[in-house]
């Protein structure tokens, strides 16, 4: 193989992996949106007098919206992400090598890597929040 062809190929397996990462953090969002939804809707309705702590569950819906908004950022630092790749493999002259473009990529790696930490990790806090409030009004508190 010429090395052309072994930089496409090597690309497009970095590609698939930056795909399935996506796919999950787009899952991820989707969660957080859906959960949001659903305890919405259930506390308005048949769960509306047996809520007692407020609080704790406006802290997990929050912490869900949150983490809900950080993954949209993470995708949408991700897809800049995926034109300076592609402006990589194609070898575009001078782009590689541009000292402002590399710490734009850079900075962008940087990015969507702590929207990925607060979105993952407000995720977690909004869902432990969520089963502490169904365990207390399972329990009667």
């Amino acid at each position: 193989m010429s090395y052309w062809q072994d930089k496409v190929e090597l690309h497009q397996i970095y590609r698939d992996a930056r795909i399935h990462r996506n796919s999950y953090f787009e899952k991820l969002a989707l969660l957080d949106g859906g959960t949001v939804a659903l305890v919405i809707t259930a506390v308005l309705g048949p769960l509306h007098g047996a809520v007692k702590h407020r609080y704790l569950l406006g802290s997990g819906l929050t912490c869900l919206v949150f983490a809900m908004l950080m993954l949209l950022l993470r995708n949408y630092l991700a897809a800049q992400f995926e034109f300076h790749a592609a402006a990589d493999t194609a070898g575009i002259t001078g782009y590689v090598s541009n000292p402002a473009i590399s710490k734009q990529r850079k900075r962008l790696q940087k990015e969507t890597y702590f929207t990925e930490l607060a979105g993952v990790l407000l995720s977690a806090v909004g869902i432990v929040l969520l089963l502490i409030e169904v365990w207390l009004i399972l329990v009667g508190w």
